[in-house]
């Protein structure tokens, strides 16, 4: 802390040739600035668990990590402002030469900075080459912290536990784009009478709230299909969330799929099928970039929503699918994809008439702590539910105007959960941890062919978003490959599997996600062993479920 204090001092050394007040001013500006970002940083890592970088800001202003109310902005702003004050009085009364500069403490506080950068940075020499986590993952909670390692030196003098290394190596994140997907191409067999899809996802679904009271709508047209009872989402953010939904593989080949612009073999069947694509999200589908992955191979797509909220932009997604569905050619199939934001943005239109109470009237994420009184942050959420639903029944009454219901298999679902605070960490939201706050939402499938009563026979053992396309590839759209040639999931229409995990990842790392525990391993391999809700577990995690893992997280690359 002290270097980076010394990089903000050395950027202010010009601002010393201007007149006194512009440079008490400058100075204090530049000082509150730099203050600011510490403070956000911090702010957004002990709720997220994860530090301001370019990526983090873009999503934070894109909306799709937290939407900002008025409230905390003008709180910002007011903050900023007191905060630039402070700093131009101090300035000033340090050039007022107060008695204790007379004490000459630089020099001393010089010595204590390097002896304590030399212990540290030793430290980490050590724990780096013996993979000793308590120590090497203190850089995590630091902002801009690299401290030093030289595993080649310690590997010289014998000082390098191989063993160690080579175990968490393993477990790391490979960066290579190079794919093999899928294995083999597609062989496939004609579909007499293709049938409808439909994709009705709602953001940051949590599981509890699929209900009678809460989203009535949904719940009504579940009791006439499937639903399984413990889903996980592939992520716990939109990314990888959705990733999974369309590939049917674990978000970690994220990065490799865009830096190919790897649309899935599943849009591509339904492209081969003719199948109309009336693709409709309320946020942008180009951040994340789903325009150059999922949709890449998609003309002309409609890339977000008009209005100025989520409940606006909602509304307008579902009015633009009604028309575009009137105006279908009623002979081809229809693949649809509606993808509603308001839970998200735990909002609603203003005098949406079925609201739970007591709630919040904004939300001020500066304020949320371990001591915020979750319910009326919960009923809030509740409402925004309730407004999707009310949403999705328009949606439900054209398919059964059009008699279009009995022959569309609809996947109703979320792309991630949404925390609030259930595990009494301070952890809000989404993206910061892989319990089952933030990763288990509900899963219906409704429709023709759907085997009757398989939800209950899946009963506790996991299905996920992987599953999702084998499927329906396996059941509606004619492909005869093994899955493994083009998915880590399975079709969950044959017979149940014994699932003892299943694999969940964010922007950076992954989790292995069993009954009891997770395994949350970030991309240099670094790991933590947690129970369900995201304490520490004694034990060691079963490194045959590892091993597993690791086969799906690599079989697609070359």
């Amino acid at each position: 802390m002290t270097l980076l204090t010394a990089v903000i001092g050395l950027v202010t050394i010009p601002l010393l040739v201007l007149p006194t007040t512009a440079r008490r001013a400058s100075i204090a500006i530049t000082a509150s600035l730099t203050l600011c970002v510490l403070i956000i940083d911090t702010f957004v890592f002990a709720q997220y668990r994860f530090h301001m970088n370019a990526v983090v800001v873009e999503l934070v202003f894109s909306g799709d990590v937290v939407d900002f109310p008025l409230v905390t902005w003008l709180m910002s702003v007011v903050a900023v402002a007191l905060l630039v004050a402070i700093e131009f009085w101090l300035i000033t009364k340090l050039e007022s030469k107060p008695a204790f500069m007379s004490k000459r403490l630089g020099r001393k506080f010089t010595y204590l900075t390097i002896i304590m950068a030399l212990v540290c940075n030793g430290l980490h020499i050590w724990a780096a080459a013996n993979a000793y986590q308590p120590i090497s993952i203190v850089k995590q909670y630091l902002p801009l912290f690299q401290p030093a390692t030289a595993n080649s030196f310690m590997r010289k003098h014998g000082w390098l536990n191989e063993e160690a290394i080579a175990q968490q190596k393993s477990m790391a994140l490979k960066g290579n784009s190079n794919l093999n997907y899928p294995l083999s191409p597609l062989t496939t067999h004609q579909v007499d009478k293709p049938v409808n899809i439909m994709f009705l996802v709602v953001d940051s679904w949590r599981f509890d709230t699929f209900n009678q009271d809460n989203a009535p709508n949904l719940w009504a047209l579940a009791q006439q299909g499937e639903s399984f009872e413990n889903h996980v989402s592939t992520g716990n953010a939109t990314r990888t969330g959705i990733f999974g939904m369309f590939y049917g593989l674990p978000g970690t080949y994220w990065h490799s799929f865009l830096a190919n612009h790897k649309s899935p073999v599943f849009i591509d069947r339904l492209q081969q099928m003719d199948y109309q694509l009336g693709l409709f999200a309320s946020a942008k589908l180009s951040s994340p970039e789903f325009d150059q992955t999922v949709f890449a191979n998609v003309k002309n797509l409609r890339i977000r929503s008009e209005g100025n909220t989520s409940p606006e932009r909602d509304i307008n997604l579902t009015q633009d699918w009604k028309n575009w569905y009137d105006k279908r050619d009623p002979s081809k199939p229809v693949f649809s994809f509606l993808f509603y934001d308001a839970p998200h943005a735990y909002d609603f239109p203003e005098g949406y008439p079925h609201q739970y109470t007591p709630m919040l009237k904004n939300i001020n994420y500066l304020e949320l702590n371990n001591e915020t009184d979750v319910k009326p942050f919960m009923n809030r959420y509740k409402t925004s539910v309730h407004f999707t639903d009310s949403l999705a029944k328009q949606v439900i009454d054209k398919l059964k105007e059009t008699g279009d219901l009995k022959n569309t298999v609809l996947i109703i679902t979320g792309d991630h959960a949404q925390e609030l605070n259930d595990n009494k960490l301070n952890y809000w939201g989404h993206n910061s941890n892989f319990t089952p706050a933030q990763t288990k939402v509900p899963f219906i499938v409704v429709g023709p062919k759907v085997p009757k009563n398989i939800g209950q026979q899946w009963g506790d053992e996991f299905t996920s978003h992987e599953d999702i396309v084998p499927t329906l590839m396996s059941n509606y759209l004619g492909v005869d490959n093994k899955t493994d040639d083009y998915s880590t999931g399975v079709d969950i229409f044959a017979a149940v599997k014994d699932r003892p995990w299943v694999l969940v990842s964010s922007y950076s790392g992954y989790g292995i996600v069993s009954k009891d525990s997770i395994l949350e391993v970030g991309a240099t391999g670094q790991s933590h062993f947690m129970d369900t809700t995201n304490h520490l577990k004694e034990g060691s995690p079963n490194y045959q479920y590892v091993q597993q893992a690791l086969e799906q997280i690599s079989r697609f690359r070359k």
